[in-house]
């Protein structure tokens, strides 16, 4: 095959991954740990603020520079080290000044009379509105004063409301993503300033690459490692507690990640035991018509713990109607926008698929048992159009599988997020009944590099107790789900030929035929 040729599968290709497609190998074997590597800072890699940073000490019509930061990072330490790179000789942190030390009082001079680099929150100026008018003034009055303003998304936009001239200033971003080709000297020489610069210690080869899988599952693609600064040190320190040795080992960041895991997990925990109990109803076996396993994604307040909860979706076919299909959630007022968006798109490929000379002789009812609570989204609408197609067709489906994957009107399935959460939600419950062999979920094929599994579920892909199946088609997600092929009308052991002939059947019987209860 020529380079860039591409393959064209047919609609109902169903691939399922291996072992080698969900475990990305990070390049660790230039080093032996963290020690024999040059150490960089976090400020060094953020090369776009950098420049801004430059930009504002080199030209004079530069007064201000916006800076977005992360919540993840030490803000303060990171402006300073930008603007002490870019060659300011006097750089000032003001992280909650009152208004007597930024702007001066009784004849005292603030730190706004001071030539040099100011570093100020964006937050301090949403509390205080009317200083903003004084700030202005400020950089008037001293033109060797130059600010850099930082904050979140929110605070940069509060902020240009609050000063509309800051249009002109220069702005950058601070990046926390980066390629996972060469991450593992990246991270290395990362942790390697943080154990010169804070005296912690360092981090054999094996650990940084598990850093590196970890940061992968952040940025939620394998190709990337995505950076939480100050998350990292700390479960670097809370493993240094767990290790003997001189040099932070991988068994000592499992176990400061599993201590980490077991403090935010209650929630995820105690609806484990619901199912145990059998409160919370899911099939992990056998076949039901109209009845599917979808997967959702569980983020806790307070926590941010986000973790994947098997959800049974099941679905009503019913003569009569307009061709729709009824989603209870929303006639209960327990859906969100994005989630009605999708129900329709539903309703459209039915309409497309089946409707699109006569109208639909029949309905149907779709809805997420046992939710008491407003969902959203748009990654259940595979999962809802796989259930509706099933009661048209009259046909079960399997019940060792959930399923995962937003539709279009064309039936063409497309990514989803939280992938890996939910795979390991439905592993869970799996495990808890009993692993058979055969269980596993079926994903877009477009969301393969965001599969970075926990190693007890990439352990049980590997040894084939567990499944992965990747679809570009509802097509293909019938086709596995059911058995039988989708086809066309002409092949009578098809998906479509059967969905074609029970609304035959359905019409007829609404244009002419008697209706049971006439034979009594």
């Amino acid at each position: 095959m020529k380079k860039h040729e591409t393959v064209e599968l047919p609609l109902d290709t169903v691939l399922e991954l291996e072992y080698a497609d969900i475990t990305p190998a990070f390049d660790c074997s230039g080093f032996k740990d963290t020690s024999e590597l040059k150490p960089r800072s976090f400020a060094s890699l953020q090369l776009r603020a950098l420049n801004a940073a430059r930009a504002l000490h080199d030209h004079e019509s530069f007064r201000v520079l916006l800076l977005e930061c992360g919540a993840s990072c030490d803000t303060p330490a990171l402006c300073e080290e930008l603007l002490k790179f870019a060659g300011f000789a006097s750089v000032t942190l003001a992280l909650c000044p009152s208004a007597k030390e930024l702007f001066g009082a009784e004849g005292k001079p603030g730190l706004v009379s001071e030539p040099g680099a100011l570093v100020l929150s964006c937050a301090l100026f949403e509390d205080h509105p009317k200083w903003v008018l004084k700030l202005r003034a400020a950089l008037r009055e001293n033109p060797g004063l130059k600010l850099m303003l930082a904050g979140g998304p929110g605070d940069l936009a509060a902020m240009d409301a609050l000063w509309p001239e800051l249009d002109s200033a220069l702005r950058a971003d601070t990046v926390a993503e980066f390629s996972a080709e060469g991450a593992g000297a990246l991270l290395g020489a990362l942790i390697a300033h943080w154990a010169q610069r804070q005296g912690g210690r360092h981090v054999s080869a094996e650990a940084v690459s598990a850093l590196c899988a970890l940061c992968s599952r952040t940025a939620g693609d394998r190709r990337w490692i995505g950076l939480q600064p100050e998350r990292l040190k700390n479960l670097l320190t809370e493993a240094a507690s767990f290790e003997k040795g001189a040099v932070i080992s991988k068994r000592a960041l499992l176990r400061a990640l599993g201590a980490e895991d077991f403090r935010l997990n209650f929630v995820a925990k105690s609806e484990l035991r619901d199912h145990r109990d059998e409160q919370l109803l899911i099939q992990t076996e056998g076949q039901e018509t109209g009845q599917i396993n979808g997967l959702s994604v569980i983020e806790t307040s307070g926590t941010s713990y986000v973790y994947g909860e098997p959800v049974r979706i099941t679905a009503a076919m019913r003569a009569g109607g307009d061709g729709d299909v009824i989603d209870i959630e929303r006639k209960a007022e327990l859906a969100g926008q994005i989630h009605a968006k999708a129900m329709m798109i539903i309703n459209g490929y039915l309409n497309r698929e089946f409707g699109a000379l006569t109208p639909l002789p029949a309905s149907a009812s779709l809805v997420f048992e046992q939710s008491y609570s407003e969902i959203d989204g748009d990654s259940a609408s595979l999962t809802g159009l796989c259930a509706v197609l099933s009661s048209f067709a009259d046909l079960p489906v399997r019940q060792d599988l959930a399923v995962t994957g937003a539709v279009d009107q064309l039936g063409n399935v497309q990514p989803v997020g939280g992938v890996n959460e939910k795979i390991e939600g439905f592993y869970r419950i799996c495990r808890l009944r009993g692993l058979t062999g055969t269980q596993g979920v079926i994903i877009p094929m477009s969301c393969v590099n965001q599969v970075l599994l926990r190693p007890a579920v990439a352990d049980a892909v590997k040894k084939g107790r567990f499944h992965l199946y990747t679809v570009a088609h509802v097509t293909g997600a019938m086709k596995i789900l059911t058995g039988v092929p989708w086809g066309d009308e002409n092949d009578e052991n098809s998906v479509y030929a059967r969905i074609i002939s029970r609304l035959e059947q359905v019409s007829s019987q609404r244009a002419g035929d008697h209706p049971w209860w006439h034979f009594w």
